[in-house]
């Protein structure tokens, strides 16, 4: 951690209300998984042509999400199965600030990630009527089926280019927890790069393929649930639970 805070230190810093030039609910996103190991060198690439969020005086921050679904997992089943037009809802809190949202992602069949969000007083499981009538208005789902499946954490800094229309986070030693077991990939940096649209390949990118890293479909949701649980359908995530498992978890 040390040695990637030091590179951090080399990077201009950008403020979060600079940040609100680029929030892009709306996007298009592509991922990456790497070896820790490999990110100081990837950041000295980059460290001219990005910007790090800062505040105050921090870059890293930590993470907290607790993701819902059916009884059934319908949710969980529709990304397993590659069903497109399909949701995902969390709560999730800044641990720092301590705010809390509770959060809708929707990937249309366009490949779209589309996320609106409320802000809410705690981290608590338990749905408001507000945040009722706000799941079943935003999704095809009733606040009163979904139930808590998975917490997830990590920690992340978040990077942005200087002309503010692409949007990086960077997440480490991410983590997931259920009531029987716990698990922490040590090792995994996931690299998600949002845009509003696919106009020019991002830096990044064309330095994640000089890298020979390829681009990589990464729910923490899905994964978290898939490492943590033997009955659940995971047919289409088993190459990649073999890497992380091979690669990223000590």
């Amino acid at each position: 951690m040390n040695q990637i805070k030091n590179s951090l230190m080399h990077l201009n810093k950008v403020s979060l209300s600079d940040l609100d030039k680029v929030t892009l609910m709306n996007r298009i996103d592509q991922k990456f998984c790497l070896h820790k190991a490999h990110l100081p060198a990837v950041l000295e690439i980059v460290k001219n042509h990005y910007s790090v969020l800062a505040i105050e005086g921090e870059t890293i921050f930590n993470y907290d999400n607790t993701y819902f679904d059916t009884p059934d997992n319908q949710m969980f089943l529709n990304h397993q199965n590659g069903k497109l037009n399909r949701f995902k809802i969390r709560l999730r809190k800044y641990v720092q600030t301590d705010d809390h949202f509770l959060e809708i992602k929707f990937k249309n069949n366009k490949g779209r990630t589309i996320k609106k969000r409320i802000e809410r007083e705690d981290f608590n499981s338990d749905f408001t009527n507000d945040e009722l009538s706000f799941i079943s208005t935003m999704t095809s789902y009733s606040g009163l089926q979904l139930e808590p499946k998975i917490r997830s954490y990590f920690n992340r800094f978040t990077l942005v280019d200087k002309d503010f229309t692409e949007r990086v986070t960077v997440d480490l030693f991410p983590g997931f927890k259920n009531h029987e077991k716990e698990i922490v990939l040590n090792n995994l940096v996931i690299i998600e790069i949002k845009q509003s649209k696919a106009a020019r390949p991002p830096m990044i990118v064309n330095v994640m393929k000089e890298s020979k890293i390829r681009k990589q479909g990464f729910s923490k949701y899905c994964i978290g649930r898939s490492l943590l649980e033997e009955n659940i359908k995971k047919n289409n995530f088993k190459s990649l639970l073999t890497k992380i498992r091979k690669e990223y978890h000590n």
